[in-house]
């Protein structure tokens, strides 16, 4: 098992979880998908009819935004949440793969680079950055996601005229609630998850993120009666204006 690919490795341990979580190894998938570079991947999420694009153009900027910021961004914070990983989402890296409204679906990485913790057992692997903690490890994480986002939301906005700002605090939303669900289902602890959410957030500023809000937390009760976090998000994802109910973490009801 440990010759296996290791970014495989981390997608079957994030897909037991929740599918959504997981980047797949982009030279293991097999054909009849399409999927798309960042370079290319604007022109197809512009050139949708899907109800966001015709909810006028905030709504439109934020829906992307939001789709971008979790392909590149939130689904690397679980890694790092849950198993104290990263991959590379840098624009070499990356590739993506749309649903039928032009939001992203599923993410792949071409790249084999992976940062990971000293104790981690993958340390010492070709292609494996050992880091000195969960700090650098988000620095190591932000320097790709950074890379890929930045230059889309500079397209969002030329194209949309949606404000810059509300684009990567939506980007923050897609990191601090995914990083603060995810190891309630992995049984480990939402706080340490929210954490290296918040250091991942803190990272991407450093490389230049206008990021200016970042939601907040309210206690509540799982399923089971157990106290877990509820996210609140800090930037409104605009759901709502597309005659569709206000979502879960909602700022404007909580």
């Amino acid at each position: 098992m440990i010759d296996a690919n290791p970014v495989m490795l981390l997608a079957q341990q994030l897909t037991i979880l929740d599918p959504g979580y997981a980047a797949l190894a982009f030279d293991q998938i097999g054909p009849g998908s399409q999927w798309f570079t960042p370079r290319e991947v604007m022109q197809a999420m512009l050139a949708s009819r899907a109800s966001h694009t015709q909810a006028g153009p905030a709504v439109m900027g934020a829906r992307l935004a939001g789709s971008l910021g979790y392909a590149a961004a939130g689904r690397l914070g679980v890694a790092m949440a849950v198993a104290g990983r990263a991959y590379d989402t840098g624009p070499d890296s990356l590739m993506l793969r749309l649903d039928e409204d032009a939001l992203v679906a599923q993410i792949a990485v071409r790249s084999a680079r992976m940062a990971v913790l000293p104790n981690d057992p993958l340390a010492g692997r070709p292609d494996v950055t050992v880091v000195e903690d969960r700090a650098a490890l988000a620095s190591w994480a932000a320097r790709g996601a950074y890379a890929t986002l930045a230059p889309l939301i500079d397209e969002v906005h030329a194209q949309t005229r949606y404000g810059g700002v509300a684009m990567w605090n939506q980007i923050a939303d897609s990191v601090l609630s995914p990083a603060t669900k995810a190891p309630l289902l992995a049984g480990q602890s939402q706080e340490a998850g929210r954490s290296i959410g918040q250091l991942l957030l803190d990272a991407l500023v450093a490389e230049g993120a206008p990021i200016r809000r970042r939601g907040t937390v309210r206690p509540a009760q799982s399923e089971t009666g157990g106290a877990v976090l509820d996210p609140v998000r800090g930037m409104c994802c605009l759901v709502y204006r597309q005659d569709k109910d206000k979502c879960g973490g909602c700022p404007l009801v909580k």
